[in-house]
């Protein structure tokens, strides 16, 4: 069994950040209640993203030094926070890109597309990309090649999205995304092409935010698995090798409970690179009770791939879920030193969990965070923030908090994770929600940062 070299402590609340360990949001001065994406920053700092749902179509930025205080210089306006405003109703805040130069993309959804906003490491918008610092990807586009309607889509680039005033419509959470050594960014998207016919695609864009061409001829690849319909296949993130291929991963599902989970590889053209899992360019966990794949991370000594998620695996048994969790070799093949090769499905509570987050720490660990709770918005009033720090093995780290695990939630109120992140010295920062549970879905109230000692 592989062993842990971390310090007693770990796993505790870091006493030195903010309160206790924990910071609050909204705060006595700034307001917005979703900070949804967190980006560690250089001096152990953080940078948060939050919405503002007072103010139509804006959402801001802060940093947090390292120790739970706001950096009130960052912005200019002496609040701490940087607001920035689209002329569109925004649905969430994606995810929040570091970018090689220091700056960083950040991609909120509208009902009607993607917004990949692009500034600079003092908070200036970079005007070089898209049209001063924003470019805009809808998403209903026109269908391409030999009229067939859910095939190659020609992308309509735009820099700029439909009105406020629009009526919206749902969509899904949209896409993150990655840097390439050369400044190309890699992301995912919905689209729709047609009346109610929708699929997934990956998007390669220049630096300047103009689709890159020799990404698979077109900027864009449909994601599609042998025997599953186009429409069944979602796309949950994609990651970077060190040798500049492209890892995709995500679920497919046919019309009942069962699915599969999948990572497949492109090559640095867009092609399915048959190198990886033995000339399939893809594997699967297969046979899987309506399972996600939430999170994936890529190991930088040797380019292992970790992917969390969770599975409903007995559903004679009740509604919990587990947590889901396998390891591949950077060729795609299951790692026999992870749970001997097999998936690892864990419930460390009763209420069971899911795994919503996860990283790869410097020796080899696996942190992961993910909500207690039941499936669905089957709300039980039960849920709680977990954290838990894995061996190489797959087996708990009990020298994390003494158990392998430690739970949060603020007293009379549920928690919920949306994200997590390794500070440059190794501490684990979670966030998320506090929320209670209302008439038909969980009403939010704010959100939280803990951070943990390594």
């Amino acid at each position: 069994m592989s062993r842990s070299t971390h310090p007693e402590n770990s796993g505790t609340l870091d006493p030195t950040f903010a309160e206790g360990g924990v910071l609050k949001w909204p705060t006595g001065e700034l307001g917005g209640h979703f900070t949804q994406a967190i980006l560690p920053l250089a001096g152990n700092k953080l940078l948060i993203t939050v919405l503002l749902p007072e103010k139509t179509g804006a959402f801001g930025l802060a940093k947090v030094n390292e120790d739970g205080s706001i950096d009130r210089e960052f912005g200019g306006a002496g609040t701490g926070v940087l607001e920035f405003s689209l002329d569109a109703r925004l649905d969430e805040i994606i995810d929040i890109c570091g970018l090689i130069d220091g700056g960083w993309l950040v991609k909120v959804t509208s009902s009607y597309g993607l917004y990949l906003v692009r500034f600079l490491q003092d908070g200036q918008l970079n005007t070089a990309f898209g049209k001063d610092g924003v470019r805009w990807v809808p998403f209903h586009l026109e269908p391409g090649g030999e009229g067939r309607e859910d095939g190659p889509v020609t992308f309509r680039w735009q820099d700029r999205g439909p009105s406020a005033q629009a009526t919206r419509s749902s969509a899904d959470n949209g896409p993150s995304a990655v840097e390439q050594p050369d400044g190309k960014i890699i992301l995912r998207s919905l689209v729709y092409v047609g009346i109610n016919r929708s699929h997934w695609v990956v998007l390669r864009l220049n630096p300047d935010g103009t689709p890159d061409d020799t990404f698979n001829g077109s900027g864009s690849v449909d994601i599609e698995l042998p025997g599953i319909p186009l429409f069944g296949t979602t796309v949950k993130g994609v990651a970077l090798q060190a040798d500049g291929k492209v890892l995709v991963f995500g679920e497919d599902r046919n019309d009942t409970l069962d699915s599969s989970i999948y990572v497949m590889r492109l090559d640095a053209t867009g092609r399915l690179d048959t190198s990886f899992n033995a000339g399939k360019g893809f594997m699967t966990v297969p046979n899987l009770r309506y399972a996600y794949a939430n999170a994936l991370a890529v190991r930088e000594s040797d380019g292992a791939i970790v992917v969390a998620g969770d599975s409903w695996p007995d559903a004679d048994q009740g509604y919990d879920r587990q947590g889901l969790m396998f390891v591949l070799t950077h060729d795609g093949f299951l790692d026999f030193a992870f749970n001997s090769g097999q998936p690892l499905f864990s419930k460390l509570v009763d209420n069971g969990h899911n795994w919503h987050r996860c990283a790869w720490q410097a020796d080899g660990s696996i942190v992961a965070a993910g909500t207690v709770g039941r499936a669905g918005y089957i709300d039980t009033g039960v849920d709680k923030a977990l954290t838990a720090r894995l061996r190489s093995d797959g087996s708990l780290d009990l020298t994390f908090n003494g158990s392998g695990f430690v739970l949060f939630n603020e007293e009379d109120y549920e928690a919920t994770v949306e994200d997590m992140a390794l500070m440059p010295d190794g501490r684990i920062v979670v966030s998320g929600f506090t929320r209670r549970p209302g008439i038909v879905l969980p009403r939010t109230f704010g959100s939280w940062f803990v951070r943990y000692l390594a």
